[in-house]
């Protein structure tokens, strides 16, 4: 598992309602089993992946929001291009990661 951190310079109720609408339009899946703070995501296996699994945890941080990613993958190749995966992720919501 890698762990990546970053910020998203807008508020909670800013970044809040478009998590999901991101990690669909990346093709990510949305687990039933989300919360509010964590949640969930997977990705099928394609010709470079056996699969991937993303967990996104939210944190409201005032004027801006704190974003922590947990991937984990069942190859070395998936595991490479997890920080490329989660740093399009959070540019898709307008921050950066650490």
């Amino acid at each position: 598992m890698a762990r990546y951190a970053g910020n998203v310079p807008y508020s909670y109720n800013v970044v809040w309602p478009r998590i999901d609408g991101v990690a669909v339009s990346q093709g990510w899946s949305v687990s039933p089993t989300s919360t509010i703070e964590r949640r969930f995501y997977s990705k099928g296996m394609s010709a470079f992946s056996w699969g991937a699994n993303l967990t996104v945890h939210v944190q409201d941080a005032g004027t801006f929001t704190r974003i922590t990613f947990d991937t984990s993958s069942t190859t070395l190749v998936g595991y490479s291009r997890a920080r490329g995966e989660v740093e399009k992720f959070i540019v898709a919501l307008g921050g950066a990661l650490d």
